[in-house]
């Protein structure tokens, strides 16, 4: 496909992508643009998708603008890793939306309940989706030397071990949104053996009563910038507001109960200047309990996401 037709559906579909990264997230690929993956997808998908978008109603368009979403976020979270399908593209390459998620350095465990709320801006109108996913590490936190824990389970689902003995649940194709955690969070973990129900024992998921009130689709890199909820944040005992640039990142821990904060004109300059960039302000609770006889962190985060260009 051509170039500028790719560009066409970037412009359409940069914020349809809700990718998460952290310190236990490695299965997206070098290069994170979204260019690239779409490089990278089947030319009859990028057909279909352009084709759709150019030939469906308007009304026919917003009714099913969720599900087109979802197959999007689907498809590209599930795009080949393998290097030698990269196509190269050209510099700076941003970074995608992350989300950053508290860490430990000491303890004999982390349980962490992620929720990651990305708003699309569409020309039909925004769609907020969904993503609840789980990541769980176990063993010696401040040197990376983890256990095998056996089966771990976040509400009934089985989270995937990787190599280096870290936990991490990653949606198929078949369950994009992944783990539904807004009514409860229950851990289950073999060894150590025991079992964290937040509904009987613990914390709910923190709660936002609005989205980004940013709804533009790009940010001025030379001036100050106020990162806001629209509405308030609860059960939270911190907030992170974070902007991701293609040349460095910046977050800003701020206490729970916290809706805005200001990034200046020169923090903003220091971001560097892209498309596929993003902001996110994530509210997260922390406990600290002994389960199955070992000293366990849990921590429960609610990631509100937006895509968007600095220039």
């Amino acid at each position: 496909m051509a170039r500028n037709q790719i560009n066409t559906l970037v412009s359409i579909m940069a914020n349809m992508s809700a990718p998460f990264s952290g310190r236990f997230f490695c299965c997206w690929p070098q290069k994170n643009t979204l260019l690239t993956v779409l490089h990278r997808l089947p030319p009859r998908i990028l057909f279909a998708v352009r084709k759709m978008l150019q030939t469906n109603p308007i009304k026919s368009f917003a009714m099913n603008r969720k599900l087109l979403a979802l197959s999007l976020l689907s498809t590209v979270a599930f795009a080949s890793c393998d290097p030698a399908d990269v196509t190269p593209t050209p510099d700076p390459t941003p970074a995608p939306p992350a989300t950053s998620s508290p860490t430990f350095s000491d303890g004999d465990g982390a349980i962490i309940a992620l929720v990651t709320r990305t708003s699309t801006s569409t020309p039909m109108g925004n769609v907020d989706i969904d993503l609840g996913t789980g990541v769980a590490v176990f063993g010696n936190l401040s040197t990376g030397a983890y256990t095998n824990a056996g089966n771990v389970t976040l509400n009934g689902k089985a989270l995937k071990r990787n190599e280096n003995n870290s936990y991490v649940y990653v949606p198929s194709m078949t369950d994009v949104t992944g783990i539904d955690l807004s009514s409860n969070i229950k851990w289950v973990v073999e060894t150590p053996s025991f079992t964290y129900d937040a509904a009987t024992s613990g914390r709910d998921m923190p709660v936002a009563s609005g989205a980004i009130s940013f709804t533009g689709a790009s940010l001025n890199a030379s001036e100050a910038f106020t990162l806001s909820v629209s509405g308030s944040i609860n059960n939270a005992d911190s907030v992170y507001f974070q902007i991701n640039g293609p040349s460095k990142s910046i977050l800003k821990r701020m206490g729970g109960s916290t809706t805005s904060v200001t990034f200046t004109a020169a923090e903003m300059g220091s971001l560097g200047k892209s498309a596929g960039c993003s902001m996110t302000i994530a509210p997260w609770n922390h406990e600290q309990k002994t389960l199955g006889g070992k000293t366990i962190h849990i921590v429960n985060e609610l990631a509100l996401s937006k895509v968007v260009e600095i220039k």
